[in-house]
């Protein structure tokens, strides 16, 4: 996490000339923005070390679109219609079928395997989904959000984490500088697609069509991880594609 969110947040230093400073109007929703993603990480982290992949990623991403349809429908007025709202909560049925029940891995049950950190996760994710959506249709361009919501957490995280865990932990995030320079660009670069996406169509969509990555969660634990898959889990997978389907055609 310290790669992913501190070392290649600061990758888009050099994009600062293309996006003038946010205005003070936007400084608040920086801050609850920051808020909100230092307490996902942190719930993320523990649920990954306490949990396989297979059964938290579901569980935190299933929740993360369902709220925020639910909160598009009763508070955005004209985000989300009612059916649309059902095809969220078809694709997320879908999502948490994908996880497992009882036990999240070999030798404990679900909440000792970081069930509770999951379900936090998923709430952070919602929260982050609510604030950057708004925020980045309020700054003056979608770039400016973009860029400074990114490069201005990189150094909160970093001092966070020396603080919290002492310096040495830098030396150990540069160790694997590889690997969280690929994850960190990947994470980096996927979420200002979706910040772009919040700008110009409904949070409630784009979150819940963002959450299709599930899909390829399953395919990385199974392949990669070796993780078990059971065929319940395999049978999720036309329920969330025909949720976002579903989704695209009501």
């Amino acid at each position: 996490m310290v790669g992913i969110s501190g070392f290649t947040g600061l990758l888009f230093l050099p994009l600062v000339p293309l996006a003038p400073l946010p205005p003070p109007d936007l400084w608040p929703w920086l801050l609850a923005s920051f808020s909100i993603h230092l307490i996902y990480q942190l719930a993320l982290t523990k649920a990954l070390e306490m949990g396989a992949l297979t059964f938290i990623y579901p569980i935190a991403r299933g929740m993360g679109p369902t709220l925020v349809a639910i909160f598009s429908y009763l508070f955005l007025e004209g985000e989300m219609s009612l059916i649309e709202v059902g095809a969220v909560i078809i694709l997320a049925i879908g999502i948490f079928i994908s996880t497992s029940t009882g036990k999240a891995t070999t030798g404990g049950t679900a909440r000792e395997n970081g069930f509770f950190f999951a379900l936090l996760t998923g709430a952070m994710i919602a929260s982050y989904t609510i604030v950057d959506g708004l925020a980045v249709r309020v700054a003056p361009e979608p770039l400016t959000y973009i860029i400074w919501s990114s490069l201005a957490f990189a150094p909160i995280f970093l001092t966070y984490s020396v603080l919290h865990h002492g310096p040495q932990i830098l030396k150990a995030a540069g160790k694997g500088w590889r690997t969280s320079m690929t994850a960190g660009i990947i994470a980096q670069g996927g979420y200002a697609i979706a910040l772009y996406a919040y700008s110009i169509g409904s949070l409630g969509e784009v979150a819940a069509i963002r959450e299709t990555s599930i899909l390829f969660a399953l395919l990385i634990g199974a392949w990669w991880l070796k993780e078990p898959i059971s065929r319940r889990r395999w049978l999720a997978v036309p329920l969330i594609a025909f949720g976002a389907i579903l989704l695209k055609l009501v």
